[in-house]
């Protein structure tokens, strides 16, 4: 009979390592990616944030990658050449500009694609306490990320090292 030792087991560190190895590669390939497209991370960004909302205005999203009207414009300009974006006026609103997937954005697939389908099998392979266990983590991850308030915030900070 083979015993695992508690050596063989990772360790919170070897954890966090894997994790930052997985973030730093899909930035990498992000950026790769939208290169190929001829796209810069800041279109990137607004492509996956459509992803996420679908529907937004010209403003909202301006706000969410925090560029100005001005710049929310030029990122809209290369989605919409490209097939990846389209603008309409509100139909409540008429000065304001609504923005939803174009025709080819079903083509924009980037490296995230991968990720999604290995958490979704990894999902299914849990029991329902644990899947409850991820939810409330990554949302809580989530959240301290989206906390972009202050840049003092206790999510900004250094984490303290220990011996």
């Amino acid at each position: 009979m083979v015993t695992e030792s508690i050596t063989d087991r990772p360790l919170c560190s070897d954890i966090f390592r894997h994790l930052q190895s997985l973030l730093l590669s899909y930035s990498l390939q992000q950026h790769e990616f939208g290169q190929r497209l001829g796209l810069n991370d800041t279109d990137l960004a607004a492509a996956n944030i459509l992803r996420l909302r679908r529907t937004l205005s010209a403003g909202e999203l301006a706000q969410m990658l925090g560029v100005s009207t001005a710049g929310i414009t030029t990122v809209l300009d290369r989605l919409e050449a490209r097939g990846y974006a389209c603008r309409s006026k509100d139909p409540e609103d008429r000065r304001r500009t609504l923005v939803e997937p174009g025709p080819l954005f079903p083509a924009l697939q980037g490296p995230g694609t991968s990720i999604y389908r290995s958490l979704h099998h990894f999902y299914f392979c849990l029991d329902e306490p644990s899947r409850d266990i991820l939810h409330a983590a990554i949302a809580q991850m989530n959240a301290v990320l989206a906390d972009r308030k202050s840049s003092t915030s206790p999510a900004m900070q250094p984490l303290e090292q220990t011996s």
